[in-house]
């Protein structure tokens, strides 16, 4: 009989509280010691869980309350002498919806336990058993098996119910698919009707790809929960076994745009499954619910699944040319347009994502795991294809992780390094130390792996043209125009032009983008802390913010079009 068991449910769900009830079974201390994770895998920073708890209670098997007290922000001790059955109660306020979230209303209770469940420290590897109250009547999208009763589920420890999300309504709709002995389900919630036939096509497509690639995936099943807002959202969380994804509005999600980006994030959380759940860093193996996991390989499991995520839809043939050229032009602009890439490296970046990861940030400080990690990988993957004549790729490098990720093992810079090597002995050291843990200028690289394929880049003006002539972005509303950034060294930052500084005039007119015509110099008025200031920029002839996009080599040799082929699995596009 399981000893730990929840039980999740609610009384009146307008009030968005959750009531869950821990019973804890074979104590035989004197004092119970609780804690409640501090973030949850996928988000790496402190997300401080506890502050949504409402209220904490214990009593022992007979009803008699137990003292608790808090002894950190996410910490409690029960006093429990003589005392071998406790309950603890909570009330978890649960009103945000996103891939990552827990939330509770009128039609659905969504859990992702990592939020709001208790763990005893030196129990978390003990099996424990999840317990539903809920209508007769309700669907429950999740990846745990039954146990004994309705709505009742087992699972092996506290580390697997963290990584379990469910959602439980009468509203899910569901449908499910199988390929290469796996069975994928596919679960939606909310104001949306899914075109399963479109998507099982897409979906069988992809999944089948990427099973192609790295084999079986940790489980034979996985669930796709999908969360419909009625906004605009994109957002999706990775699980072993599921993924939740939270996008919107529901009436544009089977539309292009947003189709595509459904796509997208859809393979990029299922590659997920081998390369951070399974496949992990040493600084995550296992995680560490208290405290931050500090890593500086964020560009790994971050970075270079947002590369395959896109590039399983390109080889699978979900996407064609133009829709792949989509996805790695915004990694491009992403790339150019961040002056951070000049100041820190993608390392130290991923070791500062529990430092400001998800937030903007001072200007021009820090680059993208994700961003930065991609096309890393683009170039990691073209150097190991034209050192092996793409006998081998980056696709063999995850092969080897994942296989030794399958025998327990983590990996580490240097051991990552060293499987980069046995593949493709390149000095990867060298590479490493130039453009990972340092800011070396990733252009030359990308355009030699571009050319190699029949591809090149070329430049593109994304903003404005005072923008591109003087470096500084603006951030519009309707009644001012806001510096945003200011290019390092640019004319604006030698003419003291400061971001956050409100754009009045342009050459004595109404600030108005479309009025610069191409003038070396102009004077602009602007309000910097509240003062009026006049400053005048000279151009330097230089394009700033400037971006890139993928152009295809209509000369293309033989060589290169097969090296395309070899890339992509299709033909090089004529046009």
């Amino acid at each position: 009989m399981t000893k730990l068991s929840y039980t999740f449910g609610w009384k009146q769900a307008n009030t968005q509280q959750i009531h869950i009830s821990f019973d804890v079974q074979g104590h035989t201390k004197d004092e119970l010691h609780l804690e409640l994770p501090a973030w949850r895998p996928g988000r790496y920073e402190i997300a401080n869980f506890a502050k949504n708890i409402l209220s904490v209670e214990a009593t022992d098997d007979s009803g008699n309350e137990l003292k608790i007290f808090k002894t950190s922000k996410d910490s409690w001790i029960v006093k429990t002498p003589g005392v071998h059955s406790i309950r603890i109660k909570s009330i978890y306020y649960a009103a945000i919806l996103n891939a990552g979230s827990t939330y509770l209303d009128e039609e659905q209770l969504y859990v992702n336990p990592v939020n709001c469940c208790f763990f005893i420290p030196d129990r978390a590897n003990e099996a424990c058993q999840i317990n539903l109250d809920i209508p007769d009547d309700c669907r429950v999208a999740i990846d745990l098996p039954p146990a004994d009763g309705k709505f009742s589920y087992s699972c092996e420890s506290f580390d697997r119910l963290a990584d379990t999300p469910f959602i439980a309504s009468k509203s899910l709709q569901y449908k499910s698919f199988e390929i290469l002995d796996h069975v994928f389900h596919l679960w939606f919630q909310g104001y949306i009707k899914p075109d399963f036939d479109l998507l099982i096509n897409d979906f069988k497509a992809f999944a089948n790809e990427q099973l192609l690639t790295m084999g079986k995936l940790p489980g034979k099943e996985f669930h796709f929960m999908f969360q419909i807002l009625p906004r605009p959202f994109y957002h999706g969380v990775e699980h072993t076994y599921s993924t939740v994804c939270a996008l919107g509005p529901g009436k544009s999600v089977f539309k292009a745009p947003l189709y595509d980006e459904f796509l997208g994030v859809s393979s990029h959380e299922l590659f997920h499954a081998w390369n951070v759940k399974t496949i992990r860093p040493v600084e995550m193996h296992p995680y560490n619910f208290k405290n931050e996991n500090y890593s500086r390989l964020g560009w790994v499991y971050e970075g270079i699944t947002t590369w395959y995520g896109d590039q399983f839809l390109l080889r699978s043939g979900v996407f064609d040319f133009i829709q792949f050229s989509k996805t790695f032009n915004e990694k491009l602009k992403r790339h150019f347009t961040n002056y951070g890439r000049h100041n820190l490296s993608v390392a130290d970046s991923s070791f500062d994502t529990w430092l400001d990861g998800y937030d903007a940030g001072i200007p021009n400080r820090k680059t993208s795991i994700y961003t930065e990690g991609s096309l890393i990988a683009f170039i990691l993957d073209s150097r190991i294809r034209e050192y092996t004549h793409d006998a081998k790729s980056l696709d063999n490098v995850m092969q080897l992780l994942y296989a030794d990720a399958n025998e327990g093992k983590a990996y580490s810079n240097e051991s990552l390094i060293n499987v980069l090597d046995s593949i493709a002995p390149l000095d990867h050291a060298k590479f490493f130390s130039n453009y990972i843990h340092g800011t070396s200028d990733f252009e030359p690289l990308i355009r030699e792996g571009l050319n190699r394929i029949g591809l090149h880049i070329e430049l593109t003006k994304p903003f404005t043209a005072i923008e591109h002539a003087f470096g500084f972005r603006v951030k519009d509303s309707s009644s001012t125009s806001e510096i945003l950034l200011v290019a390092p060294s640019s004319p604006a930052e030698k003419a003291g032009l400061s971001t956050g500084d409100e754009l009045i005039t342009l050459n004595n007119r109404r600030y108005d983008a479309d009025l610069y015509e191409g003038d070396e110099t102009v004077a602009i008025h602007v309000f910097s802390n509240e003062v009026m200031k006049v400053i005048l920029m000279q151009s330097d002839g230089a394009v700033w913010f400037g971006s890139r996009r993928l152009v295809v080599n209509k000369n293309a040799s033989a060589s290169q079009q097969a090296a395309y082929k070899a890339w992509s699995k299709h033909e090089l596009p004529q046009d």
